[in-house]
């Protein structure tokens, strides 16, 4: 018996149609759900090759850390402490930054973005989407750092549950500047540039392996204008006891790096290729 017409349309082809969120909670599982979809297409993308990220991603911290106890710039565990969590800071920050400006240079590249385009998601659920999965891969290498310098340093660490809120700002703090380079990136060649050009920067501009206190003053003045400085003390102060007011008040900062770079980001991102 053949199909007649009215089984491709009517009442069929309605239970097809995207359902319209009515109510707040309609809308909270609808916009869930997309993203949950979002991370599926970005894991499915790279599952072959999540080993080599978080091999790679221990290996900087532990050359780090390395290089500064055989020199003798980490000798006690007060600075040990330094050296373990601005390594972890400099995973967490700038890991899901260069991750998502390589992504997104090559979804250009390819095309790609013609793909997501007509997708029923937003560009901001694109962007959580690519910087949770890129935050994941950091995870391990964050835990090494800290882990390992507690175990050579010979500092005491307190965790908290204030380490889970300062783990996702800081990972997302300079997401918006990723997507900003990526778009803007003519190849996956400009977006690399971009990445060693930020990295200078922050390494220099904002030293996270020394105290504040022994900084230059020129130093000392940059470094507030970085959000990584914030997110070295708020790791700090949630391994260490830091009272919960100050940690607060570091949390909301780097809240305003994110959304303030998130904002800039995708507003310059466009569905459409050159």
């Amino acid at each position: 018996m053949k199909p007649k017409y009215e089984d491709f349309c009517g009442e069929r082809v309605e239970n097809l149609q995207p359902s319209i969120p009515s109510s707040m909670r309609d809308k909270i599982r609808h916009w869930w759900t997309a993203y949950k979809n979002l991370l599926f297409i970005r894991w499915a993308n790279i599952r072959n090759e999540w080993y080599f990220g978080v091999i790679v991603g221990m290996l900087f911290p532990l050359a780090i850390m390395t290089f500064m106890k055989l020199n003798g710039s980490a000798e006690d565990s007060a600075s040990g402490l330094y050296v373990a969590t601005g390594n972890a800071v400099m995973s967490l920050v700038m890991g899901p930054m260069q991750s998502i400006c390589n992504d997104l240079a090559w979804a250009r590249q390819r095309n790609d973005l013609d793909y997501f385009a007509a997708l029923p998601v937003s560009k901001l659920q694109i962007t959580l989407a690519f910087a949770t999965v890129s935050g994941l891969f950091i995870i391990p290498a964050m835990l090494f750092s800290i882990g390992m310098g507690a175990w050579w340093f010979g500092f005491q660490l307190e965790w908290t549950p204030m380490v889970l809120p300062v783990m996702v700002v800081c990972s997302l703090s300079m997401t918006g500047l990723g997507v900003l380079a990526g778009v803007f990136a003519r190849g996956i060649h400009q977006a690399n540039m971009f990445n060693s050009a930020m990295m200078l920067v922050v390494v220099f501009l904002s030293p996270v392996l020394i105290p504040y206190e022994n900084l230059p003053g020129f130093l000392k003045a940059t470094s507030r204008l970085l959000p990584t400085s914030y997110a070295a003390a708020a790791l700090r102060g949630s391994l260490t006891g830091m009272p919960v007011p100050e940690m607060l008040r570091l949390i909301g900062i780097l809240l305003g790096f994110t959304i303030c770079f998130l904002y800039l980001g995708t507003k310059k991102l466009d569905w459409r290729v050159d």
